[in-house]
Formats: structure tokens, C-alpha cells, sequence
């Protein structure tokens, strides 16, 4: 077991890396362009209230979440906090597209946007109690526990 959970700070990364990388993407898509990562959703942004609205809440919130994410990648310190907002994260997002699914019908565009989801929070939770066994081990090695 102790060597499995020798892993969990790497599996840590690679979620953070991840989710710096996604939320990134995302962010600059609609920061840079909200009228066009809009319109490739079928919405329509009608006035330049409607595009600095979609900028803060697809462009700003994403980034914020990247900025967070990196700066916990760089701190080993950092990563169990960092590994949390993602698995929060991808939690009330599958949350929401499930009511979403429920409320308006599964559309294939949204559905295929799950397994991804569903992939990232399983290597988080992954990552986040492959740390807690490791904590847990260390603490029974120092006589904590």
C-alpha cells in the first residue's frame, strides 16, 4: 500500500495540470471571443452588456479557478487544497448538468461533456484519499496515531 500511495502527490499534479489547462482554455475562449464561444453553444450574446457579462461569468470565473490550480501545482503544500476546488468543482458541475438533463432533456452535445467530468472528479477523489492514506501512514510511522 505504501507504495501506491507514494503516487498520490504525482496523481495530485496531474488533476491540477489538467484543470489548470481545461479552465484555461475555457476561459481565454470566452474572454477573447464571447460572442463567437457564445454562438458555437447556440446562444446569443445581443449587446456589449450581454458579452462583458459572458466574459466574468465563462471568461473570469474559469481563469480564476486556472490561477488557483497552478499556483497549488507549484506548491506541494498547496496540492490537497487545490485538488479539493477541483473535485468541488467538477462535482456541481455534473451536479447542474444532470439537473440540466433532467430539466431540459439530454442533448447529445452536453452528454458527451460527462465522461470527462465524471473522469476528472474520480481522479481527484483518487488523488485526495491516496493523500489522506499516505498522511495516515506517515502519522502511524511518527507515533501521531
Amino acid at each position: 500500500m505504501k507504495s501506491i500511495t507514494a503516487l498520490a502527490p504525482w496523481l495530485n499534479r496531474v488533476v491540477l495540470a489538467f484543470a489548470t489547462v481545461l479552465f484555461t482554455i475555457i476561459a481565454l475562449r470566452y474572454i477573447s471571443d464571447p460572442v463567437h464561444a457564445a454562438a458555437a453553444t447556440g446562444a446569443t450574446l445581443s449587446s456589449a452588456f450581454a458579452a462583458t457579462t459572458a466574459r466574468i461569468g465563462f471568461g473570469a470565473f474559469p481563469l480564476s479557478f486556472a490561477l488557483f490550480s497552478f499556483g497549488c501545482l507549484l506548491s506541494p503544500r498547496r496540492l490537497v487544497a487545490g485538488v479539493s476546488l477541483v473535485a468541488t468543482v467538477a462535482l456541481t458541475v455534473m451536479a447542474v448538468r444532470l439537473f440540466s438533463m433532467m430539466a431540459d432533456g439530454p442533448v447529445a452535445e452536453s452528454t458527451r461533456l460527462f465522461l470527462p467530468e465524471a473522469i476528472l472528479l474520480l481522479l481527484a477523489i483518487s488523488g485526495l484519499v491516496l493523500e489522506a492514506r499516505a498522511r495516515s501512514i506517515r502519522g502511524k510511522q511518527n507515533g501521531i496515531f
